[in-house]
């Protein structure tokens, strides 16, 4: 028989010594561009990448620290706006609350208002003023909180307030709103008081349940410990709308607009970053003088109230920092190993080009060992398609035996059935047929009939069996079937290879195994395990037994063939399923029964398979483990176990 080494096999080792070839002919400074040139890429590649993330985390680190710092202050701010609307809120309907009591007089209705502004500003003690405005603009009720006191301004120290812009601002909202002042220093005598106050001013009117005004509810607050707060961060700026820093890390840019500075502003100082500011509502940036945070404040208040635009902002330069510190110290050790790669390269190029002749002798070793390898995977493959062609040799054999005896039985009825046709046939034709002769030939002719029937019916059921399991074995498909039904006809199909032999062949099988996988290569399995036991378990004259056995367990199925024979010696079981292991290599034995029973369990059915010795090393049992329900296989692969079929 001739074997076909693959296309590839043929031409590997032709292709591996023209490029060999052409190897040797390359140019030296081609050779050391090899060596050389990927170091003098990958190394400053390396180098930045490594500075980049390295970088990156650290100034990631300062990012999320500016971030978490500017929007705390910004909710700090945020609440601290909200609280004043609802306090002033209060304070409103608390002074309507008295303005509209009938049973109080004016002067009644001004000396309670004074003493629940008193109270109000001893609970919240923010405010520095808290002041009823009537409807003309003139001051009615009025509290100073100054150094810890309260002092109820006397009625002549009252002032008009009918020109000042928040007074004028807040008569123009509807009812419900809360006006807010922009936030600057208070001014006490036409001069800034010190030490500065900041001051921010909220407004609302004061409704009758007629919806009549009845004047303005005010307060004062004081910013100055609202600042403070902010201020010990180290880090956090405010601004107004108009980019005035009204907290700063440099305090000599504070509140310009009150000293007439406008200079002193983020827009003529830093104008770059002013405008991105006013792009967005909060961000983060790094430009070239460090990282930038910013957010815009400005609580979402009912009512159409009117809230001073408030920006905190924070400034870092230690992006910058990290960077040079990080960039000077990749950019060191990336020059120290690229001339260390450099040396190390230039010293395997020198190696690489006096051991070029070496390599030429070992790549012609490797094309002859291809070859040889190639040879022998091809003889291998070849003797396991026939030992698989073999066990259905076997079969067919042992089919045709089977089917002689039924024949021949059926062929010798018919033939003495002829002869009593033709005896029949004389005697009716010279007159001296019998009623006796009748009848007894009808008997006849009935038992022949019947013998004749049962054995064409036994040949029939052997075809049917050998078609089914042939069939199965030929296509591969996933089927259902009944383990206890395919075992029993792979049994009858080989009854006559096996009934020669004096050994005693048993099976307990139930009949509630119902599985959906692969008949065809489970049928082999089994031929291959019951043919190997008959033929390696035991030594003449030894009569002995072989016995096949399963039981389900949840979703699987325990086949197990087992013998009482000379049983395997221990070495030898680490071995049984490698190919061409074989203890009766001189009796025949190709070594690849085992071999292919554990490729079809494994590769095909799903399943495994293990060796069990017996008691004292008598007996040998083959356990099967498979699934009841077995996935499909890839055609390719289904293909080609079944190719011998």
């Amino acid at each position: 028989m001739s074997i076909e080494l693959p296309e590839q096999a043929v031409m590997a080792p032709l292709i591996s010594g023209e490029t060999s070839s052409k190897s040797q002919k390359r140019n030296k400074w081609l050779t050391w561009g090899s060596y050389l040139l990927p170091w003098w890429l990958l190394v400053p590649l390396g180098s930045w990448l490594m500075y980049h993330y390295a970088s990156q985390w650290q100034i990631d680190q300062v990012r999320y620290a500016q971030r978490e710092l500017v929007d705390r202050d910004a909710l700090v701010l945020d609440a601290q706006l909200t609280k004043v609307h609802q306090d002033v809120s209060l304070l409103s309907q608390m002074t309507a609350s008295v303005l509209v009591d009938p049973k109080l007089d004016e002067s009644e209705q001004l000396s309670l208002l004074q003493r629940l502004f008193v109270d109000f500003s001893k609970a919240y003690p923010s405010y520095m003023q808290v002041r009823w405005i009537g409807t003309s603009g003139v001051e009615r009720v009025r509290v100073d909180h100054t150094d810890n006191q309260r002092r109820v301004v006397a009625n002549d120290a009252l002032q008009d307030k009918s020109s000042r812009y928040y007074v004028i601002e807040a008569n123009r909202l509807a009812p419900g709103a809360v006006y807010y002042s922009p936030f600057d220093l208070n001014i006490e005598g036409g001069e800034i008081e010190k030490p500065y106050r900041p001051t921010l001013r909220a407004a609302t009117k004061v409704m009758d349940t007629n919806a009549s005004e009845l004047g303005l509810a005010l307060v004062n607050l004081d910013g100055s410990g609202l600042l403070e707060r902010l201020r010990q961060s180290g880090k956090t700026m405010l601004l107004n709308a108009e980019g005035y820093w009204l907290l700063s890390t440099y305090g000599h840019r504070e509140w310009g607009f009150m000293f007439g500075d406008p200079e002193q502003r983020l827009a003529v100082v830093h104008p770059k970053v002013w405008q991105r500011i006013q792009q967005t509502s909060q961000g983060q940036f790094i430009d070239e003088t460090g990282m930038w945070t910013f957010s815009r404040v400005g609580p979402s208040l009912n009512n159409g109230s009117q809230v001073p635009m408030l920006y905190t902002l924070s400034h870092d330069e230690q992006p910058l920092l990290i960077q040079a510190r990080l960039r000077q110290l990749y950019t060191g050790v990336g020059a120290v190993v690229l001339l260390c790669m450099t040396l190390l390269g230039a010293f395997l190029a020198r190696s690489n080009l006096r051991l070029g002749d070496k390599a030429h002798e070992l790549q012609q070793s490797n094309a002859a060992l291809a070859l040889t390898l190639a040879q022998l995977r091809a003889s291998q493959q070849e003797l396991v398609r026939t030992e698989k062609l073999s066990s259905l040799g076997l079969m067919v054999a042992g089919v045709a035996h089977e089917l002689n005896t039924p024949i021949g039985a059926a062929m010798l009825c018919v033939t003495a059935l002829n002869e009593r046709v033709d005896e029949l046939k004389r005697g009716y034709h010279s007159g001296n047929i019998k009623r006796s002769q009748l009848e007894e030939f009808i008997e006849y002719q009935a038992e022949g009939l019947t013998l004749a029937e049962r054995n064409l019916k036994r040949s029939a059921l052997l075809i049917q069996q050998f078609r089914q399991v042939a069939s199965d074995r030929a296509n591969a498909d996933r089927q259902a079937f009944w383990l206890h039904e395919l075992i029993a006809d792979i049994l009858a199909l080989n009854h006559g290879q096996w009934k020669h032999s004096h050994h005693k062949l048993t099976t307990d099988i139930p009949s509630d195994i119902h599985m959906h996988s692969y008949p065809g290569p489970l049928g082999q399995v089994i031929q291959n395990l019951v043919h190997n036991a008959l033929i390696h378990a035991f030594e003449e004259p030894d009569r002995g037994e072989v016995h096949i056995c399963a039981r389900k367990l949840k979703n699987k199925v325990e086949i197990c063939v087992m013998d009482n024979g000379i049983g395997i010696k221990e070495q030898d079981s680490q071995r049984v399923f490698d190919p061409f292991y074989t203890t009766k290599r001189g009796s025949g034995g190709t070594g690849l029964g085992l071999h292919i029973v554990h490729h079809l369990i494994t590769e095909v059915l799903g399943g495994s398979v293990r060796v069990s010795s017996g008691v004292n090393g008598i007996g040998t049992s083959m356990i099967l483990l498979l699934p009841l329900e077995q996935t499909a296989v890839k055609p390719a692969a289904k293909e080609a176990d079944m190719a011998p079929a």
